[in-house]
C-alpha cells in the first residue's frame, strides 16, 4: 500500500491525489490529438472536484493555468489560449520558485490586555495626548464603548463598568479617565454589540461531604 506521506507534495490541494495521478498519466501519453482530448477531459473533471463553472471565462482559464502548473507544462499542446499568456504564466511561475519564501515580517508587539488588541490599544496610548475638552470627552466615550464590545467578546459577560476604567487608566497612564468614568455605566449603542460573545465559564459548585 502506497501511503499519503510517501507522496510527493501537492500543489493544489482542492484537487486531491486522484486528480494529480490521472494528469501525471495524461502526460505520459503520446503527442497527438488523443492526448488534447484527454487533457480537455481532465479539465472537465477539475471544474467538477473544485466546484467551478467551465462557461465562465475567469474559471476557465484558471483550470487551465493549474492544469499547466499541476502538469509542469507538460501538456503545453493542449493549451486553447494565446500562447504568449501561456509564456506569462511560465515567467511567473519561474519567478516564484526562484524566490526564496520568507515569512512575513509580525510585529511582536507587547499588548497589554489581549482582547483590545494593537489597535486599540494605541487609541488607549494617544489618549494623554489629547487636552481637555470635548473632542477628549468624546474620543474617552468611543474608545470606552470599543473597550466594553471587546471585552463582551471575550469574557461573554461584564460585572462591573469599573473594570474596563481600569484597564483604560493602566494601558493609556492618563488619570482623567477616573473622573469622567469612574462608576458611570458604559453605554453602548443599541446594535453594535457584538452578535456572538463567549460563552461565560460557570462557576464549579463545591461538593459537600455528607458524614
Amino acid at each position: 500500500m502506497e501511503y499519503n506521506t510517501k507522496r510527493g507534495d501537492m500543489m493544489f490541494r482542492e484537487y486531491g491525489r486522484s486528480v494529480k495521478k490521472i494528469v501525471d498519466d495524461v502526460c505520459n501519453l503520446p503527442e497527438g490529438e488523443t492526448k488534447k482530448n484527454a487533457a480537455r477531459a481532465v479539465i472537465t473533471m477539475m471544474g467538477m472536484v473544485g466546484g467551478m463553472s467551465l462557461r465562465d471565462d475567469v474559471s476557465y482559464h484558471k483550470l487551465w493555468d493549474h492544469l499547466m502548473l499541476m502538469s509542469d507544462f507538460r501538456l503545453a499542446e493542449a493549451w486553447p489560449f494565446p500562447a504568449e499568456e501561456l509564456e506569462s504564466l511560465k515567467a511567473r511561475h519561474s519567478v516564484d520558485e526562484s524566490e526564496t519564501r520568507q515569512r512575513l515580517p509580525y510585529k511582536n508587539a507587547n499588548i497589554g490586555v489581549r482582547q483590545y488588541g494593537e489597535y486599540l490599544q494605541s487609541m488607549l496610548e494617544h489618549l494623554k495626548e489629547v487636552p481637555d475638552g470635548e473632542e477628549y470627552k468624546s474620543l474617552v466615550t468611543l474608545v470606552a464603548q470599543q473597550a466594553k464590545r471587546d471585552y463582551l467578546v471575550w469574557n461573554g459577560e461584564l460585572s462591573d463598568d469599573n473594570i474596563i476604567v481600569d484597564q483604560m487608566v493602566r494601558l493609556s497612564g492618563d488619570s482623567r479617565i477616573e473622573g469622567l468614568l469612574r462608576d458611570k455605566p458604559i453605554v453602548v449603542p443599541n446594535g453594535t454589540l457584538p452578535v456572538e460573545t463567549a460563552t461565560p465559564k460557570k462557576k464549579k459548585k463545591k461538593k459537600k461531604n455528607n458524614y
